[in-house]
């Protein structure tokens, strides 16, 4: 009987070896399995999180566009879904895509899609975002074509100062979105308007123009806080914001003019360039939509005679114009202004603080002060800046 159940026993550990080794082989596969999966996870768990990053990239590229890429894009509606493209911007294995769409007169929507990709330009992952914003505009109040604290004396009879709004010469509609002056008198402004009383005198009110009236308008509420501070800005934060053209030299600038670059395009980065005002044959024609922020820091900022710029021009001490100087747009200045010479040109609006009776705001030879609210316009939509509505932003899936 013993040899018998002996014998029906035989092979059972190879049968339980070969079982083992079963057991001891699903183990190892399920630990490389696990492993694997964690793997692949977290390969996928960095390319998201990179995804994410290059979207992130690409709202704040969406941040540094030009102001006026905004200000001239229509508003979005089902009827008329536009949206605005950015090109693809693809740097050490992300890529990311920009388009924005325009909500109302001063919301944005920016939606970016960040990428992984890998070999062969396989994208590995994506993440899209979303992010409101608003454009942040200084509101400067201009109600007259030269805006003084202290008086305005006139040297001589060579001068025009002009209150009635009038497009810049040679401009068009596709200079002024906001449209042609009014026939009526809605957006016409007095000539000069002065904290002070004093400084014109009876003989210069032939030169001076405006609605409703041709003389000098006394305006007592007129402090240094209308040269300083203005909704959403002041004038150090408007001076100090990315972009911003700087002036740091007490000597003359001379070839302030705008230029091109190698390719054809506006040379926003030449440091003379102050845009292109100009609408005549020769004009370039690139730098008509440049309109810079440009800050004179010195205790005088003095422009020889043939210059011309548009824009925002913030003098922090005195301004000097020796002639034939063109500029279109806004002229703040904090200390005094003179004007000497022939030939110089300011359409839009000046204010200027001034400093004392004698020298402030001194304006002689032939000078033209026209008020532009075109001017004006386009000059505070170049200053103005794309900011987040928020400081987050939302997953779009």
């Amino acid at each position: 009987m013993g040899s018998r159940s002996m014998r029906n026993e035989r092979g059972m550990a190879l049968l339980l070896s070969i079982f083992a080794m079963v057991v001891i082989g699903a183990l190892v596969a399920g630990a490389f399995f696990v492993g694997r999966v964690e793997q692949v996870t977290g390969y996928n768990t960095v390319w998201a999180t990179q995804a994410g990053e290059a979207a992130e990239a690409g709202l704040a590229h969406a941040l540094n566009q030009d102001p006026l890429t905004y200000q001239n894009m229509p508003v979005w509606t089902p009827a008329s879904p536009s949206v605005m493209a950015l090109p693809t911007i693809t740097s050490g294995g992300m890529a990311y895509t920009d388009t924005i769409r325009r909500l109302n007169n001063n919301l944005f929507e920016a939606r970016s899609v960040g990428r992984r990709m890998g070999a062969g330009g396989v994208v590995l992952a994506e993440q899209k975002l979303s992010q409101l914003i608003r454009i942040a505009k200084p509101t400067i109040g201009v109600n007259a074509a030269i805006t003084v604290q202290d008086p305005i004396n006139f040297n001589g009879n060579a001068f025009a100062v002009d209150g009635y709004n009038e497009m810049p010469p040679g401009w068009g509609a596709g200079d002024c979105p906001t449209g042609y002056p009014d026939p009526g008198n809605t957006d016409d402004k007095v000539g000069i308007r002065s904290s002070d009383k004093t400084g014109a005198k009876a003989a210069d009110m032939n030169n001076i123009n405006g609605f409703p009236t041709d003389t000098v308008s006394y305006d007592p509420t007129i402090t240094s806080d209308t040269f300083r501070n203005f909704l959403d800005y002041t004038y150090w934060t408007l001076s100090s914001q990315p972009g911003v053209k700087t002036l740091p030299l007490s000597t003359p600038y001379n070839g302030v003019a705008p230029l091109l670059d190698g390719s054809g395009a506006c040379d926003k980065t030449a440091p003379l360039n102050l845009g292109e005002p100009s609408r005549v044959v020769g004009s370039v024609v690139p730098c008509y939509g440049f309109f810079p922020v440009v800050h004179g820091t010195n205790s005088q900022t003095s422009f020889a005679a043939g210059n011309r710029g548009q824009g925002i021009l913030l003098i922090d001490g005195d301004l000097e114009l020796v002639g034939g100087f063109e500029w279109v747009g806004l002229v703040l200045v904090r200390g005094k202004m003179k004007i000497a010479g022939t030939g110089n040109k300011i359409i839009g609006a000046i204010l200027t603080e001034g400093v004392d009776l004698i020298t402030a705001g001194t304006v002689a030879g032939n000078v033209d002060v026209q008020f532009s609210q075109c001017a004006v316009d386009r000059a505070i939509a170049g200053g103005s800046t794309p900011t987040a509505l928020a400081r987050g932003w939302a997953q779009v899936f």
